[in-house]
C-alpha cells in the first residue's frame, strides 16, 4: 500500500501531537532536539512530516499531505479553505488573550502587538477598541517586556510564561482546540491503488 503522510508544525502543540498519536498506537521516534523533519513510524507505510506553519497551505492544495494536525488558530487567521474535510479534535485546550504589564493604564488608543492580525482586528472592532496594531511573529511578549507595546495578542496555553515574566492575561478571548485535516482524494486513490494492486493486477 502507497504510503500515508501525517504532518504537524514543531510549535508549541508538537509534544501533544505525538502524545495524541501515541494513543492511537502510532509512535515517532522523535526527540526534543531532532532536527529531523521526515520520520519513520512503528506503522509500516506510515510516516510523520515536520512543516512550517506557511508551508501547510501549499501542501493541503498540492495534495502532498494525508493527514494534518494544527492549531484552530492557524484556520482562523491564516485564511485556510474551511471546505476542506476537517474534523475538531482534543489534544489540549489553549487561548488567544489580551496581556499587559503587571500595571496597566487606560488610554484612548492602544499600541497592540500580534501575529494574529485577523482574529485581533475582529475583536478590537467589535468591542469598539481604539487601536494602533502592529505585526511581529516570534516572541511577541518582549514587546510588552520592553513597553513598546501597551497591550499583545497571543496564545495563552499553561500560562507559565506569563507568570515568569510578570505579565498580566487581562482576559481571554478566544477559546481554541486543535483540527485533524484530512485529503479524502488523496486517501481514496491511494486505497483504490491497494486494492487493485491486491485483487486485480496479481
Amino acid at each position: 500500500m502507497k504510503k500515508i503522510l501525517i504532518s504537524s508544525s514543531k510549535g508549541r502543540n508538537l509534544k501533544e501531537v505525538l502524545i495524541f498519536l501515541k494513543k492511537k498506537k502510532i509512535i515517532i521516534n522523535y526527540k526534543k532536539n531532532n532536527r529531523g523533519l521526515y520520520f519513520l513510524t512503528n506503522k509500516k507505510n506510515i510516516y510523520f512530516l515536520i512543516l512550517k506553519n506557511n508551508d501547510f497551505k501549499k501542501y493541503i492544495k498540492n495534495n502532498l499531505i494525508d493527514f494534518l494536525l494544527i492549531g484552530e488558530d492557524m484556520i482562523l487567521n491564516l485564511n485556510y479553505n474551511i471546505f476542506y474535510n476537517y474534523k475538531f479534535i482534543k489534544i489540549n485546550i489553549f487561548y488567544i488573550s489580551l496581556i499587559c504589564n503587571n500595571k496597566f493604564i487606560i488610554k484612548k488608543k492602544f499600541k497592540i502587538t500580534t501575529k494574529y492580525i485577523k482574529i485581533s482586528k475582529n475583536y478590537l472592532y467589535n468591542k469598539n477598541i481604539n487601536f494602533k496594531l502592529k505585526k511581529l511573529s516570534g516572541c511577541i511578549e518582549n514587546s510588552c517586556i520592553l513597553k513598546k507595546s501597551d497591550i499583545i495578542i497571543d496564545i495563552v496555553s499553561s500560562g507559565l510564561t506569563l507568570k515568569k515574566n510578570k505579565l498580566l492575561e487581562l482576559k481571554k478571548i478566544l477559546i481554541l482546540n486543535n483540527i485533524l485535516i484530512y485529503s479524502l482524494n488523496n486517501l481514496y486513490n491511494k486505497f483504490f491503488w491497494y486494492l487493485e494492486n491486491k485483487y486485480v493486477k496479481n
